[in-house]
């Protein structure tokens, strides 16, 4: 059985959208990705498309071509997958931006105000 028409989009885009984000958010990121999306394959499934994004030496026309075609031959096997790939494709991996403003403190984020720290003294 072969894929419709469009699977072959979809399988580029999220080829591109996973080399992408390898670049924007590190190896972990993708791996993690790739273990996600293709979690109905198996382990050497997953590894394969894993060590595509790792090689080096190619170009990202090279890493799209071998990253789509073994998308492509997991959405043969696993039709169910498509939707998934295909939001995937089409979202993209999303970015968290927080900024605080105010006083107090803020964790993992950006302070703008007073920070007033009296280990000991007197609560202000």
């Amino acid at each position: 059985m072969g894929l419709p028409d469009f699977a072959n989009d979809v399988s580029s885009g999220a080829a591109g959208t996973l080399i992408g984000g390898a670049l924007t958010y590190g190896a972990a990121w993708a791996h993690t990705q790739v273990r996600k999306l293709a979690r109905r394959g198996s382990d050497a499934e997953q590894d394969a498309m894993i060590a595509v994004l790792g090689d080096e030496n190619a170009t990202q026309e090279e890493l799209t071509h071998r990253l789509a075609s073994l998308i492509d031959a997991h959405l043969i096997t696993y039709p169910e997958a498509s939707s998934e790939f295909k939001t995937f494709a089409l979202t993209g991996p999303t970015t968290y931006h927080q900024i605080n403003s105010g006083p107090g403190t803020f964790i993992g984020g950006d302070n703008h105000g007073g920070l007033t720290i009296n280990q000991g003294g007197p609560v202000a």
